[in-house]
């Protein structure tokens, strides 16, 4: 859904019946083995708004009706109380609201002002999980945590593209309700309809839909603090131990239960989820039934490949924290604000030789040459890394006119990419041997790591003023709510002061579009350590007057289709099916 032209909603309750009413008949003729994806969606609404001789301004709408009927008969055959029911927070009473914001979204104080109180009781009398959000983070937590197996989701049509999209991707059972009026307040929603998709039920079993949420969980569920120390057993010293209470001075086990305590911490666990994909993806499938059991497909060796991933990956946020300055992480001090420098700088080293630890550990398992494939893999994704952090605070040093778009996405491709390229070519090692995917591997994680670099840039910078506060900014994720400002940054990782004048895609597209002299104010706007809130908005209107978010924004799309591009060029259907998912996730 390309633009907001082809997401009206039907203004008749009959028309809006008809279109549904179509959905639910072609979604009866669809393959119902795996998930449909967006173009399947459009192609099939596209098709129901000509023989309706209907405008393409439905075209959202309907794509919704066909996504609805194909999951409809999965969503009514899991169990009440395996059901999420996310509502916008959007639908409250903002006069009289009562309820308070957490990380979560809104917690519905029940005051019964406003429809999405009533919705709530009865959604948690049948024995729903109800988050009232907007996005998908806290629905994706409440999957992979195991708390839900299905989601009925209400909201505009350009937040179910967002969400839905990666929920869908990730083959979770859905459907979706549109707001019949959005804007963020005072919106309206069909309330007959939420509660008859909310009680619908279907004894009989539907046939399952292969989903990668079980191998997710897995991938989370690796780095509990029971399974991490199972699997680290063989590297550990005999005085380490995983845990978070001090329990009197160690020297000798210090920096393994620092960095064990950290690589238990927080995280979305997707690079280790991509290589368990990989590996699974090229012995068959990484999709599998929502009741499936993983763990039994993995051998103690794979699991510690994966667990090798994450815990580089937690390296190198150690030491981008501290080259930075960034103070929070997860929403609590980075390690070297809570143990100083010198031993932060050692944590990270710790885990990268702890990565190759744990790989050179397979090689039994997998051979001495694809042991030594997979540490060259680890090891030029390392260099490659590096570099391009080395690039970035070199270029911090040097005036904003050589911040090139170009030097960016250089930049980029070498700070992100290799750590999605490192985490596919290793699974697909475990499996085998991978020659014949490495060149697919590094096109397509090249485009994904400079669409998902490009994405964080954004969704730092791209802001409209905080609602409630007095002239504050907020990112996408939180200019909705504002008063979830402190939750979302702590659900999302990101520390509130990484706002300082850093080389981003944005400024570079900024550098290149002013005049000298334009260009030179501009620099000057950013000097400093943390730029205030006037300058911040100074920054925002440019980037809004020269059209650099929707620059940006079109770069993103553009990675999305080239990274899907490579990904279909990949002979291997699962492997295929596994690369599209990820974008359709990542990007």
């Amino acid at each position: 859904m390309p633009s907001t032209d082809i997401k009206c909603i039907p203004p008749e309750a009959s028309l809006r019946r008809v279109i549904r009413e179509a959905g639910m008949a072609f979604a009866a003729r669809m393959d119902r083995s795996m998930s449909p994806g967006r173009e399947t969606l459009e192609a099939a609404a596209r098709d129901i708004l000509r023989r309706l001789g209907l405008p393409s301004l439905y075209l959202g709408f309907a794509m919704v009706a066909v996504d609805n009927g194909f999951w409809r008969e999965r969503v009514a055959a899991v169990p009440f109380e395996r059901r999420l029911l996310m509502l916008p927070h959007c639908l409250r009473d903002l006069n009289g609201c009562l309820g308070e914001y957490d990380e979560e979204g809104l917690a519905c104080a029940g005051c019964g002002k406003c429809s999405i109180s009533e919705l709530k009781v009865e959604a948690e009398r049948l024995g729903y999980e109800v988050i009232v959000a907007e996005g998908t983070p806290a629905v994706v937590r409440a999957i992979l945590d195991g708390r839900a197996d299905a989601v009925l989701g209400v909201a505009c049509l350009d937040s179910l593209e967002k969400a839905f999209a990666r929920i869908s991707a990730l083959g979770i059972p859905h459907m979706a309700v549109p707001l019949l009026r959005d804007g963020c307040k005072d919106t309206a929603a069909e309330l007959d309809l939420i509660r008859e998709l909310m009680a619908a039920r279907n004894g009989s079993a539907a046939s399952p839909v292969r989903a990668y949420v079980p191998l997710l969980r897995m991938a989370a569920g690796m780095f509990e603090e029971g399974r991490l120390r199972s699997l680290l057993e063989p590297v550990l010293s005999s005085g380490a131990s995983l845990r978070r209470e001090r329990e009197g001075p160690d020297a000798l086990s210090d920096v393994e239960r620092v960095a064990l305590d950290w690589l238990a911490t927080g995280g979305k666990r997707f690079r280790p989820f991509i290589t368990l994909a990989a590996c699974a993806a090229r012995k068959g499938s990484a999709a599998m039934p929502l009741s499936a059991d993983p763990w039994s497909e993995f051998s103690p060796d794979e699991m510690r490949v994966a667990a090798a991933i994450e815990a580089m990956h937690k390296a190198s946020l150690v030491h981008d924290d501290i080259e930075d300055g960034d103070a929070e992480r997860y929403g609590i001090g980075t390690i070297h604000e809570r143990c100083g420098m010198p031993r932060a700088i050692n944590v990270g080293d710790y885990l990268i030789g702890l990565g190759y630890r744990l790989v050179a550990l397979g090689r039994n398992r997998f051979g001495g040459e694809r042991a030594a494939e997979m540490i060259a893999a680890l090891s030029d994704a390392h260099v490659k890394l590096a570099r391009g952090q080395g690039a970035e605070l070199a270029l911090r040093s040097r005036r904003p006119s050589e911040w090139t778009p170009k030097t960016l996405q250089e930049i980029y491709a070498l700070k992100t990419a290799p750590a999605f390229e490192a985490a596919l070519r290793v699974g697909i090692l475990m499996a085998g041997n991978d020659s014949e995917y490495r060149e697919a591997a590094r096109a397509f994680s090249k485009y994904l790591g400079v669409g998902y670099q490009i994405m964080n840039d954004l969704e730092d910078w791209k802001a409209a003023p905080a609602r409630g506060g007095p002239g504050g900014f907020a990112s996408p994720r939180q200019a909705r709510k504002p008063e979830a400002a402190a939750a979302a940054l702590h659900a999302s990782g990101r520390a509130a002061s990484r706002r300082r004048a850093e080389p981003t895609i944005l400024s570079a597209l900024a550098m290149a579009s002013l005049s000298e002299s334009e260009a030179a104010e501009f620099a000057g706007i950013g000097d400093g350590d943390a730029p205030s809130e006037e300058k911040r908005a100074a920054i925002i209107t440019v980037y809004e007057r020269l059209g650099i978010f929707d620059t940006a924004e079109k770069m993103v799309a553009a990675c999305r289709e080239r990274a899907s591009i490579e990904a279909m060029r990949v002979e291997h259907k699962a492997l295929r099916e596994l690369l599209l998912m990820i974008v359709g996730t990542v990007l």
